[in-house]
């Protein structure tokens, strides 16, 4: 069994951060947050093999802005060895491929507006204020998993905050949850014990594959469009232009991204 655990750097444990002027969020758990993701990664991959798995690639997908850039965040030699990791900012659609079975999310949250949503945002809290798929909001956790889906891969378990693994539910059905803390409020939050959510991640990622004949991957008919509206209209503009010819502006401080399929909707 084959399978790919993306781990991003905001879900886990005993993680809120502070707010910040300059790096919207603050860095003053940035160390913590390595350790937590490593550590909540490494619960996955245990629970992965308890399940069977023999082939596992661990995506460093984080982030912590002023502190670690995109896909640096873990430390890889506390992972449990015979794995295989993927970093430095390489994309799901670079790393994917249809020989995985199964794909799990960890250190997740929930899209930007959510108001119980622990440092809820997409992709950008700096300058995405949303993003709808074909008119539906979408945040991180749906629109990856319409990413692994184009592969063919179903995404079966999700760790994050309350507030994330709701949105999980909402997109994929009945996937495993670990919901790692509660929010009340972007930097607030009432948390697991670390120990206690490793516990968790570990047995619901064996659940999960456990029962993989019940999971489809997340899929959409085309025509597909992505419509990203930004804070200011300098940023819809500059995104715009980044993306090239597949984007236009429709909107004073949003464009749309249009495609056949979910892979030419990423950038």
């Amino acid at each position: 069994m084959k399978v790919y655990i993306a781990v991003d750097s905001e879900g886990e444990a005993c993680i809120t951060r502070e707010k910040d002027p300059e790096t919207v969020y603050g860095t003053w758990q940035a160390e913590y947050i390595r350790q937590r993701a490593t550590a909540e990664a490494s619960a996955a991959v245990r629970g992965a093999r308890e399940a069977g798995a023999d082939q596992i690639l661990v995506h460093d997908c984080g982030f912590i802005r002023g502190a670690s850039p995109v896909g640096l965040v873990l430390h890889y030699d506390d992972l449990p060895r015979g794995v295989h990791i993927g970093l430095g900012g390489a994309p799901i659609q670079r790393l994917c491929d249809d020989s995985f079975d199964a794909a799990i999310l960890i250190g997740h949250h929930a899209m930007a507006g959510v108001e119980d949503g622990v440092m809820a945002h997409t992709f950008s809290s700096r300058t995405i204020e949303e993003m709808r798929f074909n008119g539906q909001p979408i945040g991180e956790i749906g629109f990856e998993s319409l990413l692994f889906g184009a592969f063919g891969v179903p995404v079966v378990m999700v760790s994050a905050d309350e507030a994330g693994c709701r949105e999980a539910r909402e997109w994929l059905g009945d996937i495993e949850l670990a919901p790692t803390k509660r929010g009340l409020a972007t930097h607030w939050a009432v948390s697991l014990h670390p120990q206690d959510a490793c516990e968790l991640i570990q047995d619901r990622a064996r659940a999960a594959l456990e029962r993989l004949s019940d999971f489809t991957p997340l899929t959409a008919a085309p025509p597909l469009e992505l419509q990203v509206t930004c804070f200011t209209e300098a940023q819809a503009r500059k995104r715009c232009a980044s993306v090239g010819e597949r984007a236009e502006m429709v909107g004073d401080r949003s464009y749309a991204i249009r495609a056949d399929q979910p892979l030419d909707l990423a950038w």
